[in-house]
Order: structure tokens, then C-alpha cells, then sequence
């Protein structure tokens, strides 16, 4: 697929040896705009193998000489794109944005949509000028684990214990099935989930409690470990619609942050965004926001 760029320009997909190219442009990005870098590069790594992307397709790199200026990727309608900030201004994201666009219609999708910091203003005008809608907004938070946090109240009738490996398809019917209930939100296969959340270095089964209901799982979090940060971070979280309004989620993110202090983290983090309705509870249990980001959207008129 062609692109409009400016003179001395040149593209080419993304292959796995590039991960660390672009992680540390992800890295200037982020650390431009926030003043701290959130992604990690196994981020990236995991990225390249999940479950139906194809990189030589989906993925594009956009280099001045030898230097990756620009990233973009599109997966099952989710997209990502940087643009080096020593390279904003210079048309390249509008370019970016073009081919983002063209290749979700090749895909079929009937709208696209990125997730930017609040922090990069360049990029709100540059979504809003092409006809994208502010769609939700998330937030990065966190909570210091300076000292043991309250244990937790767990509800009668209810166990809480570690995630094993034979856990697995039913945490992901718990955890897909409360995320459908979004408003955009698609079914993720079982293999698209795996191939993110099990596959991911970070993921630390033994940080991530689950509630039972004799032998029924009702409630999970998926834990991540980053024990070189010293944070324990809250990779996702769900309780089935016929346990809510118990108190089994608070339950088991006190059990979370109780097992990331064990561990010796001291910082326990998590992202939501305002279709959950997740942020008073994150708040009850002594969260705060750190950051905010604005998912913005676009309808693309049918595939083309």
C-alpha cells in the first residue's frame, strides 16, 4: 500500500527484529508527552505474536535514512501510531493516519479509533481536523504500597485463591463476558486473549486472585509483575454480572495489592477507561489518577 509522505521518506513493515526499534519510540514518545514511559518492551514482543496479526500486512514503519520516525499497527480494529516528536509537524501523521484508515477498510471495519494521552495535543488536532469523534477516556492509576494494605472483607460464601493453569478458558468466559458488555467492545476468541494476557512475560498467575462460589469462578483479576519497577500491576478485572454489588471485586483487589506487598512491590497500577464504571471502586480502595488519555473515533463509511 502506497503512502504520502514527504520527500527522503521511505516505509517497509514491522518484523519481530525490530521490537526494540520501536519500543524506544514508543519510549521518546511517551516520555515527551507524559514525562514518564509506560510501555514495556514486552509489550511489543508479545504483540508480534498474537493470535491473527499479520505484521507484513498490518504493520508499517516509517524511517528518514537509518532513524524509525513513525510506527503504526491496526488489530482487530484497535489501532497504534507514533510519530517521533523531532518529526511532528511534518505531515507524517496525517500520512500515517491515511494508511491506517485505507487498510481498516481493507479489513472490513466500519470505524477505527486510537487512544492518546491528553498530554499530546498535536494529536487531538490532528485527529478532530480528520473528522474524528471523542469516543471515551481512560486513565492511568495507581496506589503506593507503603505499608500492608487492609486485608480483605471477602463476602460469605465466597473463597478467593491463585490462578492456576487449568483456570484458564473459564477466567476468559468470566472476563469476556464482562467486557462485552461495553459499548464497542467485540467477543475476543480464547486464542486472541491467550496470545495477549497467559503469553505475556509480565504475567504473574500466582499475584492473581480469583473468587469462587463453591466451584464457579465469579470474579477475576489478571495480575502483571514488574518486579524491576517494584509495581504490581492490574492487567484486568471482572465479576460475573450474577455476583456484582457484593463487594467480591473490592475483595479481590485488596487480595491484589496484599500479595503485591508480600512480593515486595510497592506500587500497584491499573488502567480503566469510562465505559467500565470501574473508577469509583479503583478510587474506594485508595486509587488515584495519574494520567488521562482520550480514545478518539472514526466512521469509515463501510469497507471499501
Amino acid at each position: 500500500m502506497t503512502i504520502d509522505l514527504p520527500e527522503g521518506f521511505t516505509t517497509r513493515p514491522a518484523t519481530p527484529d525490530d521490537a526494540a526499534a520501536i519500543f524506544e519510540l514508543m519510549a521518546a514518545c511517551e516520555l515527551t508527552d507524559d514525562g514518564v514511559v509506560e510501555v514495556d518492551e514486552h509489550d511489543i514482543t508479545v504483540g508480534f505474536g498474537r493470535y491473527g496479526f499479520d505484521p507484513a500486512l498490518d504493520s508499517l514503519m516509517v524511517f528518514e535514512r537509518d532513524e524509525l520516525v513513525a510506527y503504526a499497527e491496526i488489530y482487530r480494529g484497535r489501532c497504534e501510531a507514533d510519530v517521533r516528536p523531532t518529526h511532528r509537524g511534518r505531515g507524517i501523521g496525517s500520512a500515517v493516519l491515511g494508511w491506517i484508515e485505507r487498510r481498516a477498510k481493507e479489513l472490513g471495519s466500519v470505524e477505527v479509533g486510537q487512544s492518546k494521552t491528553d498530554a499530546n495535543t498535536a494529536a487531538r488536532e490532528l485527529f478532530l481536523a480528520n473528522g474524528y469523534e471523542l469516543s471515551w477516556i481512560a486513565w492511568i492509576i495507581r496506589i503506593a504500597l507503603d505499608e500492608p494494605p487492609p486485608p480483605p472483607q471477602v463476602p460469605p460464601g465466597i473463597t478467593i485463591r491463585a490462578y492456576r493453569a487449568s483456570d484458564a478458558r473459564e477466567v476468559h468466559r468470566v472476563i469476556d463476558g464482562a467486557f462485552t458488555e461495553w459499548e464497542g467492545r467485540t467477543p475476543d476468541p480464547y486464542e486472541v486473549w491467550a496470545s495477549q494476557i497467559l503469553a505475556h512475560p509480565a504475567f504473574g498467575p500466582e499475584l492473581s486472585p480469583l473468587a469462587l462460589d463453591g466451584d464457579e469462578i465469579v470474579g477475576v483479576v489478571i495480575s502483571d509483575d514488574y518486579p524491576e519497577l517494584g509495581e504490581g500491576w492490574i492487567q484486568q478485572l471482572a465479576t460475573r454480572a450474577t455476583h456484582r454489588r457484593r463487594g467480591i471485586a473490592q475483595a479481590m483487589l485488596l487480595t491484589a495489592f496484599g500479595w503485591f506487598y508480600e512480593a515486595g512491590r510497592r506500587v500497584a497500577g491499573v488502567s480503566t477507561d469510562s465505559r467500565t464504571g470501574a473508577l469509583g471502586l479503583y478510587e474506594k480502595v485508595g486509587m488515584h489518577i495519574q494520567r488521562q488519555y482520550t480514545r478518539y473515533r472514526k466512521e469509515l463509511g463501510g469497507a471499501g
